[in-house]
């Protein structure tokens, strides 16, 4: 199944730290709040089970990405991404403030 990209990626993220950024993220903006999972195909499940958002880590990037299974939901994940990184501290890559700007406003 293809699912779009978010423009919303963690950059900077050193392996050991991938599930707990996740995990953080994941019991912040999900009613279950369970922990984030890897699943077989190398993605992590980030949304207790719903399978809307998806994450997939690129260790030769250091670089977290994500996936949401429906366009339509792309700004409302960027907006909960973008809030959980700041929140945390969690660099950001520079495209993801400006597709957001632009989709809020229509430009």
């Amino acid at each position: 199944m293809f699912m779009p990209c978010c423009q919303t990626h963690f950059l900077a993220v050193a392996p050991k730290q991938v599930e707990d950024i996740l995990s953080s993220f994941a019991k912040e903006n999900f009613v279950a709040g369970q922990k984030a999972y890897w699943l077989n195909d190398g993605g992590i499940n980030i949304d207790a089970g719903e399978n809307d958002i998806r994450a997939y880590y690129y260790e030769n990037e250091a670089t977290i990405k994500f996936f949401c299974r429906d366009e339509r939901n792309m700004t409302i994940y960027d907006r909960k991404l973008r809030a959980f990184a700041a929140k945390h501290s969690v660099s950001l890559n520079e495209e993801s403030s400006g597709y957001l700007f632009d989709k809020l406003t229509g430009k």
